[in-house]
């Protein structure tokens, strides 16, 4: 049970590392968008319901909660180099990843539709996203000003996703963003703390294959 769900944890963040750099590209500040989902039940005190955003130029870092605990994301954009922070219990490892290979770039294909709405004080646009992989289309909202290279989700979209869906392991998951901070940040939020030890994907798959 317990490595089902490390491995379903690490699929929606792989999923969801394929980033595409537009507008603008010097960003800092914190994000938080509230995450729903059928294996969710919504519940504000709950942290795996939210997933918290940090940006720093050309630096990364998400941090997700799941039901064994946080899961963090660190990316140096420029450089496509990613890596996945996590607790094994009997150690602390950080899983290399490359980002921008995971994710087929052909799945989305984008539509303009009219209207705006707000979110967290930002005025984000409409947009008609279909996903190929399902073919289905849905009206989700982006802001324009910002780089969707400081968000996990939908290569191609022009501008930072606020309100967006991903199909992922037979179910949608929604995120809104419900918090925007533009402020400056410290950049050892970004870096990997010297008691991680560096492992690739498949080491971290033997490594769950022996517990």
């Amino acid at each position: 049970m317990k490595r089902g769900i490390l491995f379903f944890g690490i699929t929606l963040i792989l999923l969801s590392c394929s980033l595409q750099q537009t507008v603008s590209e010097h960003f800092e500040g914190k994000l938080i968008y509230s995450i729903e989902s059928p294996g969710n039940i919504p519940d504000e005190k709950d942290s795996i319901n939210y997933q918290v955003v940090y940006a720093k130029d050309s630096m990364l870092r998400i941090d997700s909660y799941t039901p064994i605990g946080k899961q963090i994301y660190i990316k140096h954009i420029p450089k496509n180099r990613a890596y996945i922070l996590m607790d094994l219990g009997m150690q602390k490892v950080a899983i290399q990843t490359i980002p921008d290979t995971l994710e087929d770039s052909n799945r989305y294909i984008f539509e303009k539709k009219s209207g705006k709405k707000n979110f967290a004080g930002i005025k984000a646009k409409n947009i008609k996203v279909t996903d190929t992989h399902i073919d289905t289309t849905i009206i989700m909202n982006y802001a324009p000003e910002i780089s969707s290279k400081y968000s996990t989700a939908l290569k191609g979209i022009p501008g930072l996703p606020v309100k967006y869906s991903i199909y992922s392991n037979d179910m949608w998951i929604s995120y809104r963003l419900i918090t925007f901070e533009e402020r400056p940040l410290n950049i050892d939020l970004f870096g990997i703390p010297s008691d991680h030890k560096i492992i690739t994907l498949d080491e971290f798959i033997e490594l769950l294959q022996e517990q």
